[in-house]
């Protein structure tokens, strides 16, 4: 029986899984393995949100046609040309050009001042700063009551504040605040200061760094010198303060002021109630003083008496104000109204120098020298080999400041008065000395006695007196930009800015700075923005006043005219100075150049 045989198609495939046909395994063709797997991801958000889009509007307007306008002639109808005015004119066009290059050297309105924006005694108060924050659970209420201090940091851009209560009798105990705005920031909260610090001892006074913006000190009323440094990590904004030891301040740091020194840079000085006037450094961290004083209440300085002679005795400081153009003359104010001329070398026995030349068993530091400079000559020897032993059993390889304090040399020995020449008194305290940043040898004066007084260093009297209220005048401030304006601030709540190139015997501008008639008793104008002047006062605000133009332009040959009142001798009342004053603008509408 035969069998049919189904033939079927030949499949002939090298590719895996195939089905039917004839596999043969490929030996080019390269697998490629795929794996089907599931994952589980977040849920993506999605917000919806409004934004708003300004609206247009179209509007027309009508005007008339300008079809019919044609250009018509500018020549006046009538006009004939003159070939005699051609004429006239070309012949005085000579003389014309000499009067219009006459005018052009000509003085006669140079004090004639136009100001086209304001008028002179215009002033705003622009802020009015108190801290009105949450305060530490353990500060009382009234510490914010008075301020007592204010200063501008080196840029001009913020405003520190010192306050305390100022009606206690227990002020080394009663604590404080210090309050710092940055009064240029768009978002200036007045009532919330942008550093407030709590203090555990009232602070007196206040002095910015010359140079260094975050960098301020302090003068405390139990005798402390502290150095903030604004804006330091960690929040610890006090850089460093000094110990209380017999060569430190025993009484209340009343003032604060920055000058410079050759080897030691950037030096701070502190005027006390102990009459006491120390220099310290930051280099040091106020570890000691780099050079003392003790203030005398005679005139004559108590280094300069023969060995041996009683010294006289000491006097309480109430001011201190340093020349801008010489760092080492400083004006000190006492509590007896007595002013001084002092100097940081006056009445020196012998030069640093002069010190460090001298052989002994260690070398000397400029800094350890200067410390002996106004020893006697009677116990200089004793003294000099005191310290050095001191160095060898300290096994210091020189002799620093450190060592000759702890030497334990007498603070009589070290300290002596650096006044060399003395000013016709005030007749009670001082609390105010500003020397002028436009001439070296120009300062004012403040006192209880309602007066303000203006002296050259280089006279015993007064050149100006004039007395703006009845009242005590607690501060004065120079004007960066100007050399006859200065503002002064008073107990009956007004500050007073004077510009002598207006008027010698009153003041310019009287503001009403406290509505209780509390005192104003910090001044201070800032060093970038000479516009600008900050007041503090017995309500606790710091306000801040923008000035004119006027107040705050120098005016042409100003600073000749106030060379000229700097180099005038003897006592001036205001009532005479504003006779002379008017006398002079009168001879200069005659051709005169001052006033």
């Amino acid at each position: 029986m035969g069998v049919d045989k189904q033939l079927l198609p030949a499949s002939f495939e090298d590719a895996s899984g195939a089905v039917g046909g004839v596999h043969i395994a490929s030996d080019w063709r390269a697998d490629v393995a795929m794996v089907s797997v599931e994952c589980e991801t977040a849920p993506v958000e999605t917000n919806s949100q409004r934004t708003q889009a300004p609206k247009t509007k179209e509007g027309g307007a009508q005007t008339e046609d300008s079809s019919g306008v044609g250009e018509g002639s500018l020549s006046h109808a009538g006009f004939v040309e003159s070939a005699e005015l051609n004429s006239f004119l070309l012949s005085s066009t000579a003389d014309l050009e000499e009067a219009l290059q006459r005018n052009l050297t000509s003085n006669v309105f140079d004090q004639y001042d136009v100001s086209w924006e304001d008028e002179h005694d215009q002033v705003v108060c622009l802020h009015s700063l108190k801290h009105r924050g949450a305060l530490p659970a353990t500060a009382p209420e009234a510490v914010l009551e008075s301020c007592t201090a204010v200063s501008w940091n080196a840029s001009g851009s913020v405003i520190a504040a010192a306050y305390g209560p100022l009606d206690r009798n227990d002020w080394e105990m009663s604590e404080s605040m210090l309050c710092t705005w940055s009064v240029m920031r768009r978002q200036l909260d007045p009532a919330k200061a942008d550093t407030a610090l709590q203090l555990s001892c009232c602070l007196v006074s206040l002095a910015f760094h010359p140079t260094d913006p975050a960098l301020l000190a302090g003068g405390a009323y139990n005798g402390d010198v502290m150095l903030f440094r604004l804006g330091a990590e960690g929040g610890d904004l006090v850089h460093c303060k000094t110990l209380l030891t017999e060569y430190t301040h025993q009484w209340p740091v009343v003032q604060l002021a920055w000058t410079r020194l050759p080897q030691l840079g950037a030096a701070l000085a502190s005027a006390s109630a102990d009459g006491r006037v120390l220099v310290w450094t930051p280099s040091n961290k106020l570890a000691h003083p780099v050079m003392g004083f003790q203030l005398s209440d005679g005139d004559r300085s108590a280094a300069a008496q023969p060995d041996g002679a009683p010294q006289r005795k000491a006097a309480g400081g109430t001011a201190l104000g340093f020349s801008p153009l010489d760092p080492t003359l400083f004006v000190a104010g006492l509590e007896a109204g007595q002013m001084l001329k002092c100097g940081l070398h006056a009445n020196a026995l012998r030069t640093v120098e002069m010190v460090c030349a001298q052989r002994g068993e260690v070398p000397w530091t400029a800094a350890a020298a200067a410390l002996l400079t106004h020893v006697p000559a009677a116990t200089y020897n004793r003294l000099k080999l005191r310290v050095e032993k001191e160095a060898v059993l300290s096994r210091a390889k020189q002799v620093g400041a450190a060592t000759v304090f702890a030497a334990g040399p007498g603070v009589e020995q070290i300290y002596h008065s650096p006044a060399s020449f003395a000013y016709e008194p005030h007749s009670g305290p001082v609390y105010a000395v500003a020397f002028s940043p436009f001439h070296r040898n120009v300062f004012l004066s403040v006192s209880t006695d309602s007066s303000v007084r203006l002296f050259n260093v280089l006279q015993p009297k007064p050149l100006l007196v004039t007395e703006p209220c009845s009242g005590t005048l607690f501060s004065a401030s120079w004007s960066p930009s100007r050399p006859s304006v200065f503002a002064v601030g008073a107990s009956d709540g007004h500050l007073y800015i004077y510009d002598l190139k207006r008027n010698r015997g009153k003041p310019d501008v009287s503001l009403k700075v406290t509505t209780d008639k509390t005192p104003v008793y910090a001044v201070a104008f800032n060093p970038k923005e000479p516009s600008l002047v900050a007041t503090a006062d017995g309500q606790g605000f710091v306000k801040i006043w923008r000035l004119s133009g006027a107040l705050s332009a120098m005016a042409p040959r100003e600073q000749e005219a106030f060379d000229k009142l700097a180099g005038s001798r003897g006592e001036g009342r205001g009532d005479e100075a504003d006779e002379e004053a008017e006398e002079e603008r009168e001879t200069e509408k005659r051709g005169g150049v001052d006033f």
